[in-house]
């Protein structure tokens, strides 16, 4: 999908989620794009809470697309002949889960306009338990977060999002079973020697 194919139908579907007060989130390849990461990406991938599914299916078939795969956690649609791309619904139903959307800001650029978009530590939280999940993908979800660890170590993240929180990233990684993968990527990217521990956990 062109670029700005992909920035028209990105309004198109969040401007029908909020017509709907359907609170949403940018996640995935987009969001690495406004944390300062710039990346090809044909897909568009949205944080929504579970308990607005129907909405959510009424809503993406009236815009011409079709659910292929659905699980309690993630749904995939797809439009036509893919003339629209396809669009990747994760949900979240419990309290920690509906934080990181709350916890989403508005940021934007030119290329792909203005929306809400996780924080990059949540970025990190969601790839976490996206290795425990599929560890078959561990190793694209690591290169990003390690790409996302980059960023702050350079101080290239915008201001208006927060800084690192490695405790949060800690908190979740210890649940997900990953605390020794968290520890080894903040070592690698910071010299952090220390035990998880010592950062207050």
């Amino acid at each position: 999908m062109s670029s700005k194919k992909l920035t028209n139908v990105l309004k198109i579907i969040t401007d029908n989620l909020m017509q709907e007060q359907i609170p949403c989130s940018l996640i995935g390849a987009l969001a690495l794009s406004l944390y300062g990461l710039p990346r090809f990406t044909a897909d568009i991938d949205l944080l929504a809470e579970g308990r607005f599914w129907s909405r959510i299916s009424l809503i993406m078939e009236k815009l011409g697309y079709t659910c292929y795969q659905k699980t309690e956690s993630f749904a995939q649609f797809d439009s036509e002949l893919g003339v629209l791309g396809k669009i990747d619904f994760m949900f979240v139903n419990t309290p920690e889960g509906k934080d990181i959307l709350e916890r989403s800001i508005l940021a934007g650029d030119k290329l792909i306009g203005t929306y809400p978009v996780i924080q990059p530590t949540d970025y990190i939280v969601l790839k976490l338990m996206a290795i425990a999940n599929n560890p078959d993908r561990s190793q694209k979800d690591e290169g990003d977060i390690l790409a996302v660890m980059n960023l702050y170590k350079n101080h290239l993240i915008p201001e208006n999002f927060e800084p690192l929180d490695m405790d949060r990233v800690y908190l979740f990684a210890e649940k997900f079973g990953q605390k020794e993968k968290a520890q080894r990527y903040f070592d690698e990217i910071f010299g952090v020697s220390d035990k998880p521990g010592d950062f207050g956990l």
